[in-house]
């Protein structure tokens, strides 16, 4: 069935008149009376009855007007909604960021790109670097903020920031005040770290040195919220990303290790943006809002 004279027959109805119909779709008076007789031959009924200059709708013509109705409104509203997904003003994207920097670099640009683009269906996940490349690789996640995933993973990957760990200290510990806190003060302390899978946890190992590591006492929490609290209740020192945003004026603050200042790259892990979505590649570019003005970070070619 051509949906071009079903169009033109929903025009006849609505207007109750051929020439009225082909004027609104601009077309010749001909064209609206051949697409109507090849509708018509197509179904093997009459649409309309003829009453001299008049024309009539069936009962078979009133049926088909208001199915074609609901027709023509569906195609209308799936034409619209593909050319919205085409725009990234539609569709979806599901995606996952690394703890802090969801919450203290990546909230606020995803709050905007949702009051932008409302009808985007967006699902933000948290969690690991590990997990988050594994799933990238997977196609589970169109992509993730992250540090680099590992080379066998054959994942892209765009450099946006550097993090430095320092100690979360409260207010009252006698080596808060310090400018310059080093590895060796914070021996025979309580050190509150990230579980073995987090990638700030492989950091700070890394940073102390196989040697030295017996030196430290450790908990493991397996949240930044919770080890801001329990240092909030004085008890043990932090290890955490440096953000101004975990610190909590008059009861906790961040100092760097002057003598380590571990390091890490954080970025955008995808697998082919020839496969993502407009959408997608969008708030991709709005995240890169973050990026530090840092030439070595801005090396790869944008979108």
């Amino acid at each position: 069935m051509d949906l071009r004279a079903l169009k033109t027959f929903e025009a006849c109805v609505r207007l109750g008149h051929f020439l009225k119909a082909a004027e609104e779709l601009q077309y010749a008076p001909s064209t609206v009376t051949l697409q109507i007789q090849r509708l018509e031959a197509d179904l093997g009924v009459s649409l309309f009855v003829r009453d001299g200059k008049r024309v009539i709708v069936t009962e078979a013509g009133r049926w088909l007007h208001h199915e074609a109705s609901i027709l023509l409104k569906s195609i209308g509203a799936m034409r619209q909604t593909v050319s919205d997904i085409a725009a990234g003003d539609n569709g979806s994207v599901r995606f996952a960021a690394i703890e802090p920097v969801a919450s203290q670099q990546l909230a606020t640009v995803i709050a905007d790109f949702c009051k932008t683009r409302p009808k985007v269906e967006l699902t933000m996940e948290v969690s690991g670097s590990r997990s988050i490349a594994e799933r990238v690789r997977a196609g589970e996640l169109e992509f993730g903020v992250c540090s680099a995933p590992p080379s066998k993973l054959m994942l892209e990957f765009e450099p946006l920031i550097e993090e430095r760990l320092g100690v979360m200290l409260n207010t009252n510990h006698p080596i808060a005040n310090r400018d310059n806190i080093t590895a060796s003060d914070l021996e025979g302390l309580t050190l509150l770290v990230k579980e073995p899978t987090c990638m700030y946890r492989e950091l700070w190992e890394t940073a102390i040195y196989p040697t030295r590591r017996n030196l430290f006492s450790f908990i493991e929490v397996g949240s930044f919220f919770v080890i801001q609290q329990m240092v909030k209740s004085e008890f043990g020192i932090g290890i955490v990303p440096i953000y101004s945003g975990l610190e909590q004026e008059g009861s906790l603050v961040i100092r760097p290790i002057a003598d380590l200042n571990p390091v890490v790259t954080i970025g955008i892990a995808y697998k082919d943006k020839n496969f993502l979505g407009k959408a997608a590649l969008l708030l991709m570019e709005a995240i890169r809002g973050i990026r530090e003005p840092n030439p070595a970070l801005t090396s790869a070619v944008p979108f």
